[in-house]
């Protein structure tokens, strides 16, 4: 965070125009635009019709594709997003492989380790991590043993912030890629595996 950028656009169609700012945050979930979300914040203005324009930093590397400006207003500057590189070429490559970005599924829904949450499924006070709340029948996440109740603590080996990260992260997985999860349950850890299928499989 901290870095400088140049946001890229052609705003309102009045012809290429330069923006810049610095990175005022990273993995920024919970915008309210999209289902999968693991933003670059930028106070860098990204105006109406600059959506699809470069995020670059002060050595014309592209960092970032911009995507929304939110929260503008006489006396609020606002924040910028865009979406980081390494998501955007996961997206390109999807959609030149299939034509379409081809989202997997496990067959598991998760949640926030809200008080009430963890009152009705009797987890322990100090639990921090996504709870997996309900386990489809038939699902990849059943036979591989996942487990309404079970707290995720890992995937790949690592950490898991809360639930934006797990769903952001879950997303970028292909079909036919192996999950490695950390769950926490009974107090105590677990290693489970699981292959994400194809969502349209369900």
């Amino acid at each position: 965070m901290g870095d400088f950028v140049i946001a890229i656009g052609n705003p309102d169609r009045i012809g290429q125009t330069v923006t810049s700012g610095i990175i005022s945050g990273l993995h920024r979930t919970n915008v309210g635009i999209e289902k999968y979300e693991d933003f670059i914040q930028t106070d860098a203005a990204i105006y109406p019709g600059n959506s699809g324009g470069a995020l670059v930093n002060l050595r014309g590397e592209l960092i970032g594709i911009n995507t929304a400006f939110i929260g503008a207003t006489s006396t609020n500057p606002g924040m910028g997003f865009a979406i980081p590189i390494n998501m955007v070429r996961f997206i390109a490559d999807e959609l030149l492989k299939y034509g379409e970005v081809r989202r997997g599924r496990l067959g598991i829904t998760f949640d926030e380790p809200t008080p009430t949450l963890i009152r009705s499924m009797k987890l322990l006070p100090s639990t921090t991590g996504p709870v997996i709340v309900k386990v489809e029948k038939g699902s990849t996440a059943e036979g591989a043993g996942l487990k309404a109740g079970d707290v995720v603590s890992e995937l790949a080996r690592t950490s898991v912030r809360d639930t934006s990260d797990l769903s952001s992260r879950m997303g970028r997985l292909l079909v036919g890629d192996v999950a490695d999860f950390t769950v926490v349950r009974d107090g105590k850890p677990m290693f489970i595996r699981a292959t994400i299928t194809d969502i349209r499989s369900k």
